[in-house]
């Protein structure tokens, strides 16, 4: 059976075979229904075209739709670019954005470059709200000011706004999306030229803790060429309008911690961490295309949790927005997430009621006291204290781990879960929760609890003595504040948490697509400064992703493209895509020809 489920359905074809090139009148049309269906035109227009002064010749519609285009080109978005693009468009396309009026000359630089900043100027300012009016004398006769009403349904469209509107556009309503969320950050360096260098990153307190770089030392006793810098230039660093030290003339770059990967080490870098909230596979579910719903672009080092938070919010609104979709009920993080602390992260998660589900740090693990007498609490989970000494300091998974072995020791912390408390109950809205002891639950044979002992003897027996207390029989209430930087609904380290946090890789998918496949989000990409103006253009470039990941996604399985149909373009049917052709190989020799050939001898 294929990865979708049905039998019947052909295989998913290679991708060198499932990519069809998209022309540019296709691209056109996207552009231009991505900025129709955000609904952002009508909030963008108050803000550019105002009543007073001279009339902007460049519209809002050919800013957006600009915009739009050149990230579907999948270049870089550099201003001087998107107004190249602009100038290649059709007369027609250029009469449809309202290019017409500036002749033969176009649009200039100048002109996208001050649309633009008026627009991340009022982004700022929170001054982009789409033009309407409320029956009823709503004015301020002190200051003549025409007010809202309190219960106003017409939102300010801030900053995460319109990137989640922008998200949520690219994503057809035909596209179901899936009730769990993957959230992983990658780091995105500033254009600025650095001016000083710090020694360490200047990260939150509630970041993971940074392993120092070993020095590399030369024969001669001095450091490696690695580990020096220039002298930091004269007046460097700064002090940054945050309080932290400002080594560039971004005034929101900041210096952060990036963790190794390629066999690269980790080390230092300036600039920002892309939060990324991209839709996974559901537990258990069926294969879905890993598309990008929320984004959170944040200075290096800025704390992870609350930027998560903020990225997780934008998929809740985007869900809003869509009828008959699931709603997020779980999200897979990776441990610079699970390690803030549960103020930040995990209660708030938890009071959205959405479940966590992560990795633990080897600080987060060990072995501590149970919150009543007979229980102990290892890696995170309460245990009976009956759990027999060989599975209570079971080592953690390491990096390049064989598959055999890993497999093995998920079969050991599978022969422990067995001593585990589990739910007794759901969390109530408060966040309290019952569990129930081993031997309650079924789980294991234990003597201090005599309905146990009429479980088959295949079950674990434990080594308590009768009338000796243990924690087996009992029963316990985990308030909402003990456990909550551990606790998750599958015991960490079993094959149940490894099936379920394995769902993470959806996000990893996510930040090869954006920095590899389908777009080269790295230093470069973006010539701005400041976080509001990276993060606008890099919304654009996720929009983008988004569409052409949904054709080729569909296209790889033989199913039409969700936008060609939104469109109404003519596509293929699935079963008119060619197969595989296989070729005839040519045999020297065959039945006939020996059947007709001259007897031997």
């Amino acid at each position: 059976m294929n990865p979708t489920g049905s039998a019947d359905e052909p295989k998913p074809l290679p991708h060198h075979r499932a990519v069809r090139p998209i022309n540019e009148t296709q691209i056109l049309r996207r552009a231009q229904h991505l900025i129709d269906a955000s609904g952002l035109l009508p909030a963008v227009e108050t803000v550019l075209h105002t009543s007073t002064g001279t009339p902007r010749l460049f519209p809002a519609r050919a800013l957006l739709t600009g915009l739009a285009l050149h990230a579907l080109r999948q270049e870089e978005m550099h201003l001087t670019k998107v107004t190249a693009t602009l100038a290649q468009l059709s007369p027609s396309a250029q009469r449809a954005l309202g290019l017409a009026s500036l002749g033969n000359e176009g649009a200039s630089y100048r002109m996208v470059w001050h649309a633009y900043d008026r627009l991340v100027t009022a982004l700022d300012a929170g001054t982009v709200t789409i033009a309407h009016s409320h029956p009823g004398p709503f004015v301020d006769h002190r200051t003549g000011e025409v007010l809202c009403p309190d219960d106003c349904p017409h939102e300010t469209i801030t900053p995460d706004a319109f990137q989640q509107r922008l998200l949520a556009a690219s994503i057809p309503v035909s596209v179901a999306l899936s009730g769990s969320v993957a959230i992983d950050s990658t780091d995105y360096e500033t254009w600025a030229r650095r001016r000083s260098w710090s020694a360490a990153p200047d990260v939150d307190p509630d970041h993971l803790p940074v392993k120092p770089r070993k020095k590399s030392s030369s024969k001669d006793g001095k450091d490696g060429k690695r580990d020096r810098h220039p002298a930091n230039e004269p007046g460097w660093p700064r002090t940054g309008h945050d309080g932290r030290a400002q080594n560039t003339l971004d005034p929101d770059a900041r210096d952060g911690y990036r963790s190794g990967t390629n066999l690269t080490p980790g080390g230092i870098f300036c600039g920002h961490d892309l939060h990324l909230a991209v839709n996974a596979r559901t537990l258990s579910g069926e294969e879905v295309p890993f598309l990008i719903r929320g984004m959170r672009l944040s200075p290096a080092g800025s704390h992870k949790g609350q930027a998560g938070l903020a990225a997780l919010d934008q998929t809740r609104q985007c869900d809003a927005s869509r009828s008959e979709q699931p709603v997020v009920r779980d999200v897979l993080i990776d441990r610079g997430y699970s390690y803030c602390i549960p103020s930040s992260w995990a209660h708030p998660v938890r009071l959205r009621g959405i479940e966590p589900v992560f990795d633990l740090h080897p600080n987060q693990r060990g072995t501590h006291p149970g919150p009543i007498a007979g229980t102990v609490v290892i890696d995170g989970t309460v245990f009976t204290d009956a759990l027999p000494e060989q599975l209570r300091d079971l080592p953690g998974f390491r990096i390049g781990m064989p598959r055999e072995e890993k497999l093995a020791l998920h079969a050991r912390y599978d022969q422990r879960a067995v001593y585990a408390f589990t739910p007794h109950s759901a969390r109530d809205t408060d966040g309290y929760q019952r569990l129930k002891g081993p031997a309650l639950a079924g789980r294991v044979r234990c003597p201090n609890t005599p309905a146990s002992l009429r479980l088959p003897h295949t079950r674990p027996t434990t080594g308590c003595r009768r009338g000796t207390p243990c924690g087996c029989g009992k029963t316990l209430t985990l308030p909402p504040d003990t456990l909550a930087w551990t606790w998750q609904r599958h015991i960490w380290g079993t094959t149940d948490w490894a099936q379920d946090y394995g769902r993470r890789a959806a996000v990893e998918s996510s930040n090869a697509e954006i920095k590899i496949h389908r777009a080269h989000l790295d230093r470069g990409h973006t010539r701005v400064f400041g976080t509001l103006k990276n993060a606008v253009l890099i919304a654009f470039t996720l929009a983008a992703v988004n569409i052409h990941l949904l054709r080729d996604w569909h296209a790889k399985r033989r199913r039409p493209d969700p936008w060609a149909t939104l469109l109404g373009e003519t596509s293929p049917a699935p079963a008119n895509v060619p197969g595989q052709r296989t070729r005839t190989r040519r045999r020297i020799t065959s039945l006939s020809e020996l059947a007709g050939a001259a007897p031997p001898g």
